[in-house]
């Protein structure tokens, strides 16, 4: 009897151990998609900047019911010649356009490989 409590209390130990190594291990983002803010802006100003925020998706949460951003984040342009990222830090950036028009798509993507998107009208 002695012997069966004391494998049991063993097994239930390790499992304990086991179980909390596991669920504090980082497997990656829970986030599938990253929401840009605005989600698309219209300019006529020929050299105006705009900054653009990020959020994890609404529609993505974890099991604990939060929402998880991982940095670092990188922003990027689709078009160099409608403009460029000036500045970036933790979750925004400042966009800068040239003078050139056209539609600019501005990208945003986690460590994990969640994106997101706005676009900038530029007229």
């Amino acid at each position: 009897m002695k012997r069966s409590v004391a494998f049991s209390l063993i097994f239930a130990i390790a499992a304990c151990v086991l179980g909390g190594f596991l669920s504090g291990c980082e497997t990656g983002g829970d986030t599938t998609g990253l929401t840009v803010t605005p989600s698309a802006y219209n300019t006529t100003n020929k050299s105006e900047a705009v900054t653009f925020t990020v959020a994890a998706d609404t529609n993505t949460a974890t099991e604990s019911g939060l929402r998880e951003l991982s940095l670092p984040l990188e922003w990027r342009v689709s078009n160099p010649l409608l403009g460029f990222i000036s500045a970036q830090s933790g979750y925004s950036c400042t966009y800068v356009r040239n003078r050139a028009n056209g539609i600019q798509t501005i990208s945003v993507t986690d460590q994990y490989g969640a994106e997101g998107h706005a676009t900038v009208d530029q007229q």
